[in-house]
């Protein structure tokens, strides 16, 4: 809403302008001690006017609510929450609330006159880096003051953004309209009124806006960061033909780097962008004061590169209890000290973890303890990758000679095993080839079934598994052909256990997008609160695939309606494939799936 300048062009889901209240005119009315002069704007909640105080001469914005709106008690109670909002909220970049009143069951905000423009007509294209630092710098404070009285703003964008003229030339930000701001203790996710209509401008929305999850400042956040995104490069980060196809680019797309689309974006102030457009909340700057701070030293000079040091060597790394181990790249920190360089979450503290290190002359197996973690924002202060530090266990001189001869190039003399170790079983060899491409895909290759295997078929291939492994325990096997029974045998209990209880099996099938196993499962008794409680692990697990599915069913739901059937039961897909637990649209693939294929769901 504008109270100044000239009204910015709509934008995607803007509301469409609607009569004003109090007559066909407001130009020339009188409301308490203030004449209407003219019409500033309008917009999906009221309409903007200039006014003066008939004894003062004060100029002043009255934002009225449309008559046709102030019938509906909530869009009422919504219209005073922004003047609840404002008058908590005050602070030289919020626009200031004088007062609040009724006329005619119309009620009105009296506000502060701003003479300027919006960013919304000021930034006709991209902006300079220097300008737009400064601009987000000041609605990152304005931000701030609204989330330290525990308000979350939800809708900003550059319409949103008012530029008052300042000395010197600079412009000073006005961060107006609070009308759907909520408290941030409130439970959020998709809100929409009564008509359905998504509040919000879906350019400018957070992820978690299209879903169930929490919105909280880190929302606020988001919108930052795109609003700076569009001042850089003249355009947003997802575009699209609606607006269901602009928040899956939020919740699924990748964003393209702000210097990658125009080469004259600071590449330090693209990183500050890129972080504040994370789709996890967690992965954003916690807070605004944070997002300007990082802001303020996005335009310095970035550092002479430094000399990478020599590259290190590998190490295949195993933690106890863990069914596989890792590739790690390493760097040695003093005589007995590595570093491993790692992106997921490292081994507990003061655990071992066995280690086999790939050194020049060969390969040494030995064991460390974990006693240093390197959390990524560690990382990135220090100027280094994530991981973790081990001391090798190993303190016998024999193990450090061999250690020194082999980080020289020098190969060590392999003791002769014994005969035994040499032989490899042909027999066993060829049943355990045919595991081998089994155990590295998942517990339905494992056991050679379908993945909408019944109980029974499931049952016969660990029956058929463990016959064909069962025999090899007696044979005259090699030391590797041993590993591998013990290794495939491991793996048979572990799918069978899994498969073989629904529950389990359910929570192992949403993990795999495995709806027809899914669907088995609630054909084999698996109850709604069962499934209700495998869904809300598995979420915790994967938080956002609720709100992606969402959006694919609602568009499902809005192609079904227009009679594009094959469209609709492939957003259905989509929908389940992302959150397979979810019962509702379990029921609408299910449905149109029998209706347009005639392929009834397992029995």
């Amino acid at each position: 809403m504008l109270y100044a300048g000239t009204p910015p062009p709509m934008m995607l889901m803007e509301p469409t302008p609607v009569p004003s209240p109090l007559g066909t005119s407001l130009v020339g009315k009188q409301l308490g001690h203030f004449k209407l002069l003219k019409e500033l704007g309008r917009g999906g909640m009221g309409t903007v006017m200039l006014a003066e105080h008939a004894l003062i001469q004060k100029r002043v914005a009255i934002k009225i609510l449309h008559a046709h709106l102030a019938q509906d008690p909530d869009l009422v109670a919504r219209f005073l929450s922004e003047a609840r909002t404002l008058t908590v909220v005050q602070h030289e970049n919020v626009v200031a609330l004088y007062d609040l009143d009724t006329r005619d069951g119309c009620p009105y905000l009296v506000m502060e006159y701003l003479e300027g423009q919006s960013l919304a007509t000021f930034a006709k294209g991209p902006l300079a880096p220097s300008l737009v630092v400064d601009l987000l710098s000041q609605v990152c404070d304005a931000l701030g003051a609204a989330h330290a009285h525990g308000i979350v703003h939800r809708d900003l964008k550059p319409a949103n953004v008012f530029l008052v003229p300042g000395p010197k030339g600079r412009h000073r930000v006005k961060l107006l309209d609070f009308g759907i701001a909520k408290l941030l203790s409130r439970p959020a996710g998709l809100h929409t009124t009564e008509v359905g209509v998504l509040l919000g401008t879906p350019e400018f929305m957070a992820p978690e806006q299209c879903g169930e999850d929490v919105v909280d400042a880190r929302t606020d956040i988001y919108a930052v960061g795109v609003l700076g995104y569009f001042l850089l490069t003249g355009r947003v980060p997802f575009m699209g033909r609606s607006a269901a196809e602009v928040l899956i680019g939020h919740l699924q797309k990748p964003v393209v780097p702000p210097h990658e689309v125009l080469p004259g974006v600071p590449a330090a102030l693209s990183r500050v962008l890129l972080r504040a457009l994370a789709k996890r909340p967690a992965d954003r700057f916690a807070q605004a004061s944070d997002l300007r701070a990082a802001l303020a030293t996005a335009l310095e000079p970035e550092p002479e590169p430094v000399a990478s040091p020599p590259p290190g060597f590998t190490a295949r790394v195993r933690v106890a209890g863990a069914p596989h181990s890792h590739e790690l790249r390493c760097e040695w920190v003093g005589r007995a000290g590595l570093f491993l360089h790692a992106n997921t979450l490292p081994p507990p503290l003061l655990s071992d973890v066995g280690l086999l290190l790939r050194l020049p002359g060969g390969e040494l197996a030995c064991t460390g303890q974990v006693v240093r973690h390197v959390t990524e924002e560690q990382a990135k202060a220090w100027r280094m990758s994530p991981g973790f530090g081990v001391q090798l266990r190993d303190n016998s001189p024999a193990f450090h000679d061999a250690l020194a001869r082999l980080k020289s190039g020098a190969r060590l003399e392999p003791p002769t095993p014994p005969p035994s170790s040499l032989r490899e079983d042909a027999v066993a060899e060829r049943v355990l080839l045919g595991f081998r491409a089994r155990l590295a895909g998942d517990h339905y290759a494992v056991l050679e079934v379908p993945r909408d295997a019944t109980a029974e078929t499931l049952r016969a291939g660990g029956h058929r598994a463990r016959a064909a492994l069962e025999p090899l325990k007696s044979r005259s096997l090699s030391q590797g052909q041993r590993a591998q029974l013990e290794r495939a045998e491991e793996r048979v209990t572990s799918a069978l256990h899994v498969l073989g209880q629904v529950e389990r099996r359910a929570e192992y099938d949403a993990g795999l997008g495995n709806v027809e196993g899914v669907e088995r499962c609630l054909a084999a008794g698996l109850t709604v609160t069962a499934l209700e409680n495998c869904r809300r692990r598995f979420l915790a697990e994967n938080p956002g695939r609720d709100g992606r599915a969402v959006v694919q069913r609602l568009s499902g739901d809005a192609l079904a309606s227009v009679g594009r059937l094959e469209e609709a039961l492939a957003a259905y897909e989509q929908a389940v494939r992302m959150d397979p637990l979810d019962l509702e649209g379990l029921k609408r693939w299910r449905s149109l799936r029998v209706r347009i294929r005639n392929t009834p769901p397992p029995r």
